[in-house]
């Protein structure tokens, strides 16, 4: 059963890696200005090194005992906390539109939010599950989590990036609150903190109130800061049900900024079409629920919550992504999972999913769930399968009703 649903997850990232391939190449080769001595395939082989260097470092953790990185979870916080602190240092970090988000070497840039995403989700893990019993007290549990979670964001402001901030504190305050924080504890903090910090935002920083106002008024400025919105809408509404044809688009012959990145997802749905769109929603969704399902028959509590961090990071990202493209949220630039072009988070992203794929290499199968079951009937207690057991409870529990 385990490899069952270890070879499904496979299967749905590949195709989602197959469908970014393609979609890179499409969206990307236009750029490339005619009669220029550059290559119009430069992006899609870049694309693909890091796509074959991620699909490696997938294959090898996989093959890792997940709770390796229960054990090096404090040196991956520091690496991660020393690759963000270089990224403001002047000389060190690149200045790209104004913002300290890039690290260069050679001809290579690495974004430090990119791992921080995968080490602090992994952090995350490795907390709730040392501290398990201090997790439900304020002082001991909650305030040290926020301590350690607000270290990345304040940086990741810093740069300044305040989407990402936000997407690093939701997706690792979901795997602490499924690992026994108290919503309560959370809740309050919110309610100060986020009031305080949106006024704080939209009044020191423009292109923050560009982007609401944008929002709220799509049409306010075509030419200008609605320029993305309003072309992505118009990409969206070319595709129509079967789509224009890959290759075809006409929104990403310099109509559409940041076709192969940020708005992808654009392209696709002109090119694809509904049919396309839907079919990649699906992939996602597919994605999520068979993470979940690895999740809840991972063998242990850290590899249970370390697959829950990287899936819901996964669909969140991808939420997001598309709810910006579709004008349902304030534009952000945050590319899509798998798809996206983008070297260093395509790459962290394929070794989370090894991360995943380790645990499903374990997972508790039926069978094993009722012997588990009835060993703890039977008054033995071995310390591996202390955990399992109340796991196993829940799967024989399922498999009964379902039958």
């Amino acid at each position: 059963m385990q490899h069952t649903l270890r070879n499904a997850y496979l299967l749905n990232l590949l195709a989602l890696v197959g469908i970014g391939i393609v979609m890179v190449f499409s969206s990307s080769a236009i750029r490339v200005v005619p009669g220029a001595e550059i290559d119009p395939f430069v992006f899609i082989k870049r694309h693909l090194m890091f796509v074959g260097a991620g699909l490696v470092g997938m294959a090898v953790i996989a093959r890792m005992d997940h709770n390796t990185w229960l054990r090096f979870a404090k040196p991956l916080y520091v690496l991660g906390l020393a690759l963000l602190v270089l990224t403001l240092i002047p000389g060190i970090g690149t200045e790209y539109n104004g913002a300290r988000r890039w690290l260069r070497f050679g001809g290579f840039g690495l974004q430090p939010s990119d791992f921080a995403k995968l080490s602090l989700l992994l952090c995350a893990a490795a907390y709730a599950t040392v501290r398990r019993k201090e997790l439900g007290s304020f002082r001991r549990g909650f305030l040290p989590a926020c301590a350690f979670v607000g270290i990345y964001c304040v940086l990741v402001m810093a740069q300044p990036d305040f989407g990402t901030s936000l997407f690093l504190a939701a997706s690792c305050f979901l795997v602490l609150l499924a690992g026994g924080l108290r919503l309560k504890h959370l809740g309050f903090v919110m309610l100060i903190l986020i009031p305080i910090a949106s006024i704080v935002m939209y009044s020191k920083f423009d292109h923050i109130q560009d982007r609401v106002l944008v929002f709220l008024d799509p049409a306010a400025d075509p030419r200008g800061k609605g320029h993305q919105v309003k072309q992505s809408l118009i990409a969206i509404g070319s595709g129509g049900m079967e789509g224009q044809g890959l290759g075809n688009s006409m929104q990403k012959l310099y109509y559409l900024p940041e076709q192969e990145t940020d708005f992808i997802f654009a392209v696709l749905a002109e090119e694809a079409g509904f049919v396309g769109s839907a079919i990649t929603l699906a992939l996602f969704i597919s994605l999520m629920i068979l993470g979940a399902k690895i999740a809840r028959r991972a063998p242990d509590r850290f590899g249970s919550l370390a697959v829950l961090g990287v899936t819901g990071a996964i669909g969140l990202q991808a939420a997001i992504n598309i709810a910006v493209v579709t004008a349902s949220v304030p534009t952000k630039g945050i590319g899509l999972p798998f798809i996206s072009f983008g070297g260093s988070s395509c790459f962290f992203y394929l070794c989370a999913v090894g991360v995943v794929l380790s645990v499903a290499r374990k997972c508790v199968t039926e069978q094993e769930a009722f012997t588990l079951l009835q060993g703890e009937l039977a008054g033995e207690r071995l310390a591996e399968s202390a955990r399992q057991s109340a796991r196993a409870r829940r799967i024989v529990a399922s498999s009964s009703a379902t039958a």
